[in-house]
């Protein structure tokens, strides 16, 4: 009696995962015809019986439910999110699964119409949902670091700091650079250097002899910026013994690593300690003693500092070096034009006495060669940014308060002819 009993369960359990097969094989078939509403209910009867199948049933089970989900609601992104679930359940199943041809454009598909809407939600400033999608597409397909890289940007640009720091705690755990291969070719129209996408869009550009010089390099890795957009995010939340500390361990493993030492420089000088800032930025320009943008930085510490004489000496360096730097030609024409206030104010409030028409003769010659020390810093970003109306503006009436009346309506031409559209 017990021998017939156990036959009939075993008949039973023979006929549960037969069926469980054949419905998931219709679905997989409604997949294919487009017909994804009636695919989803066939999944759905077979999943009540999905305990007793078997692991390539539910593999294939869960794959051909990512592709119903992707295909029939790809508007909905919680939709996609269950798609993207159903094939990592597939892979804690088989991890072979990630192998199988289903899967990988599943997971193609999954990500390509995931990302969009991402991309949409941070075009529009929706910065938190942004933030959950590219996290979301993370899980489906951990190889895309990148996906992990902008969840991290997107929280942080929605003041989701919490949530941004753990995703750049992950990002350098893993050691994510996004060092991507760059084919360059030179232009030669222009004689620079340009990226393309791919080898063979480049070869093709140097096949029509547009380009010459082709090249393939790395392009710069992003783990700089990582770690500096971490430690302004421990400083914001409070945590800057955290960012002191990381900043600590990072360079004990790299001490001649100049881009740790300038996060450690930034970080201080966020937190208002200008000694260190200025001890770390001297320590970098002796590592790189040709680069105008230390010397610049170091001019603007000194000039919150109130030392205007040595943020001259740092910025006319910088110019030294990099004569186009035109935002140092601008703060150095901005730090000698500062001096024009207490001038005025002193003109402004002398009396009718003969003694006050000399003081105001003197203070008169003195603004005025105040003003024309300015001219040449002006006139050079002018030269160097043609396309900005306010320094164009500056140097007019600058101009102007100097007795320079056929430059400034020359100025005045060309702002008038920006402001018409050429017009």
């Amino acid at each position: 009696m017990k021998n017939k009993f156990l036959i009939i369960a075993v008949l039973l359990l023979t006929a549960v995962t037969f069926g469980q097969k054949k419905e998931i094989k219709k679905a997989e078939k409604a997949v294919r015809s487009g017909d994804y509403t009636e695919a989803m209910t066939l999944l759905g009867q077979a999943e009540a019986l999905l305990g007793s199948a078997d692991k390539d049933q539910k593999v294939n089970f869960y794959i051909t439910r990512a592709e119903a989900r992707i295909n029939n609601l790809t508007s909905d992104f919680s939709k996609l999110s269950m798609a993207g679930e159903d094939l990592q359940k597939a892979v804690e199943i088989d991890p072979e699964a990630t192998k199988n041809n289903r899967y990988e454009n599943a997971v193609a598909t999954l990500k390509q119409q995931m990302e969009s809407s991402a991309i949409k939600d941070f075009r529009s400033n929706n910065y938190k949902s942004a933030a959950d999608k590219y996290y979301a597409m993370y899980k489906v397909s951990k190889s895309d670091t990148i996906f992990l890289a902008n969840a991290a940007i997107s929280a942080k640009n929605g003041k989701d700091f919490e949530t941004s720091i753990s995703y750049y705690e992950k990002l350098i755990e893993i050691g994510y650079t996004d060092i991507k291969k760059q084919y360059i070719a030179t232009s030669k129209e222009t004689g620079k250097e340009e990226a393309f996408n791919s080898k063979t869009e480049r070869d093709l550009r140097i096949k029509a002899g547009t380009h010459i010089k082709p090249v393939m390099r790395n392009s710069p890795s992003k783990q700089e910026d990582f770690l500096n957009d971490l430690t302004v995010l421990y400083a914001e939340t409070g945590n800057n013994g955290r960012a002191l500390e990381l900043l600590k361990q990072l360079r004990s493993k790299n001490p001649n690593d100049a881009r740790l030492l300038r996060v450690e420089a930034d970080l201080n000088y966020q937190l208002g300690n200008t000694e260190r800032y200025n001890e770390l930025i001297s320590e970098l320009i002796s590592k790189d003693p040709n680069n105008p943008e230390l010397y610049f930085n170091l001019g603007v510490t000194s000039s919150k500092s109130k030392n205007i004489e040595k943020a001259m000496e740092y910025y006319t360096k910088a110019i030294e070096i990099d004569p186009s730097y035109v935002a140092a030609q601008i703060n150095i024409a901005s730090m000698i034009l500062d001096q024009q206030p207490p001038i005025v104010e002193e003109m402004n409030n002398l009396g009718t006495s003969n003694a006050d028409y000399k003081r105001y003769d003197v203070l008169k010659a003195k603004l005025t060669e105040i003003q024309k020390s300015s001219i040449p810093y002006l006139e050079k970003a002018v030269e160097l940014r043609p396309e900005d109306i306010d320094f164009k503006r500056t140097l007019m009436n600058i101009y102007i308060q100097v007795g320079e009346d056929a430059k400034a309506e020359v100025l005045k031409a060309k702002i008038a002819e920006i402001e018409g559209g050429g017009q």
